[in-house]
């Protein structure tokens, strides 16, 4: 009986010790888990995913199934102890913390992560493609910059994208209070897009265009969980930014414009994004492109999708003036993770209509590319 009684003791003691128990690579205690928790979490609206965090802090699976087995192996033991393997990682929360849609990626929508000015990440796509054209824009105009000179373009290019945003402020006062708001941050933000004639050995080979894209914006995100469950119809996120964007050429063929803008995300599933995006343009006293909104509209949405492992990817981009002439543009963007790199992606590329850069905004054209691009 005394025996018996002992072992007893000590498989209690194992179940009371094994939350304080740690390996090699990472040691917390079940404080510091809790700590980690609330750090994470902090805003009232992040309740539901805080306790699924407390939820998520487990004994070790090697401990817990050998604590199992010795149960097994001593028949003696009272039948009232029972222990079981966990299914979940280690008690360590980096492991066990909630899997992040692409929208909490990609605009840190929960307070997990500490970021400064110094820390730079993807924005748009940062693509390296080859490029053919059915239609060259040689002669650019428009109604204020006349031009007759015919450039004579190579309808291939070598195009290529750098687009970087990095945080300048979190957990804005006052607005971190709000309602709903379960983040709230200032981005900048830099996207340069251009296309280079490599391909003309005859032009000696000239950078056709430049696209110059900085902006600045502030990003919400908004809890979209009603009694626990996410409700699709309410937007994950609102950004409101400022942006210009300029080609820094000389007339005739100079073109720029300012916007502001007002952007939702939708977590339409677990795998599919939805943002729309209306804009309005600010005026200016030398308009080198005064009809721009009438081929490239008041806005625009993305919708993408991805697979469960995140090796595939589909972005599909529109725009239209919403008038009579139905002036537009549609572009869809394919990525496959290649060479195990979660960072390089294999891209294909095809667009259609009006604005495929800022010279172009009025030229109707469609474009094929094959390339790479980094991030998502």
């Amino acid at each position: 009986m005394k025996n018996v009684k002992n072992k007893t003791m000590r498989a209690l003691l194992l179940v009371l010790w094994m939350p304080t128990l740690v390996f090699a690579q990472e040691v917390v205690t079940v404080e510091q888990a809790l700590i980690k928790c609330k750090k994470l979490y902090p805003n009232d609206f992040e309740a539901k995913k805080r306790l699924s965090c407390f939820d998520s802090i487990n004994t070790p699976q090697e401990v817990l199934a050998e604590a199992a087995n010795t149960q097994a192996n001593s028949p003696e033991q009272d039948s009232s102890i029972k222990l079981t393997p966990a299914s979940s990682p280690s008690i360590a929360i980096e492991k066990s913390s909630p899997k992040l849609s692409y929208l909490e990626r990609k605009w840190r929508l929960t307070s997990q992560g500490d970021w400064n000015v110094s820390d730079f990440e993807t924005y748009k796509s940062n693509y390296l493609l080859i490029t053919k054209t059915n239609n060259t824009n040689d002669v650019p105009q428009t109604p204020t910059q006349l031009n007759s000179v015919d450039r004579n373009l190579d309808d291939k290019d070598l195009s290529f994208q750098i687009s970087l945003k990095t945080e300048m402020m979190s957990n804005i006062p006052l607005i971190r209070d709000l309602p709903y708001v379960t983040s709230s941050r200032i981005w900048a933000a830099y996207t340069q897009q251009s296309n280079w004639q490599v391909f003309d050995s005859k032009a000696s080979r000239p950078l056709r265009e430049n696209n110059y894209e900085p902006e600045i914006m502030l990003s919400l995100g908004i809890d979209n969980e009603v009694n626990g469950d996410k409700k699709h119809y309410i937007p994950r996120m609102l950004n409101l930014g400022l942006v210009h964007q300029s080609n820094g050429r000389s007339n005739p063929t100079s073109r720029s414009w300012n916007r502001v803008y007002l952007e939702g995300g939708w977590e339409l599933t677990d795998r599919v994004s939805l943002m729309v995006r209306p804009w309005w343009r600010i005026s200016e006293s030398n308009d080198d492109n005064p009809d721009i909104e009438k081929y490239l509209g008041y806005g625009d949405m993305s919708i993408r999708w991805e697979d469960e492992v995140r090796k595939n990817a589909a972005t599909l981009t529109l725009r239209n003036n919403l008038r009579s002439d139905n002036k537009g543009y549609a572009q869809l963007d394919l990525q496959r993770q290649v060479f195990n790199n979660p960072y390089l992606k294999l891209h294909l590329m095809a667009s259609t209509g009006y604005g495929a850069s800022l010279l172009d905004y009025n030229h109707d054209q469609t474009i094929l590319g094959i390339g790479i691009s980094l991030g998502e």
